[in-house]
């Protein structure tokens, strides 16, 4: 009479669980390695769309920190801080999305979104490299 006989099956399954259970730590480095791509596209479409006039703007455009969500985990680039002129004090974040969208007789530089575009496909793939290397190091 013919035998079906599986063994491992136990460690496949283990292996397949880990797969879909990442660690934070590899959560996070994916998402700072897509960052370390994003940021600097961010600042170079932002002087070549001339929105660093000042010389202040693109200087404070960085990557935040990891923050949990209901739907995950995120991170943000964005312009960070504030600046005070002539007694006003105006959060960078705001002069930024003034760029970015433009205003009455300013015209739209949609610098972030035109850089996150671009960048998308490198930045996925740095985050595929650290979800490699994990991978490779459960010898999957």
């Amino acid at each position: 009479m013919p035998q079906f006989k599986v063994e491992g099956l136990g460690e496949l399954s283990a292996a397949l669980e880990d797969m879909t259970m990442l660690p934070d730590e590899v959560l996070d480095s994916m998402l700072y390695a897509e960052a370390d791509v994003v940021e600097p596209a961010i600042k170079a479409k932002a002087l070549a769309y001339g929105v660093n006039d000042t010389g202040k703007l693109v200087n404070t455009i960085k990557r935040g920190k990891v923050k949990r969500s209901a739907d995950g985990r995120a991170l943000s680039v964005s312009a960070q801080g504030s600046r005070t002129r002539g007694g006003i004090t105006t959060r960078n974040s705001e002069i930024a999305f003034l760029n970015e969208y433009g205003k009455r007789n300013v015209p739209a530089r949609p610098f972030m979104r035109d850089a996150t575009e671009e960048s998308a496909d490198e930045a996925v793939q740095a985050a595929e490299r650290i979800y490699d290397e994990y991978l490779k190091s459960k010898n999957l």
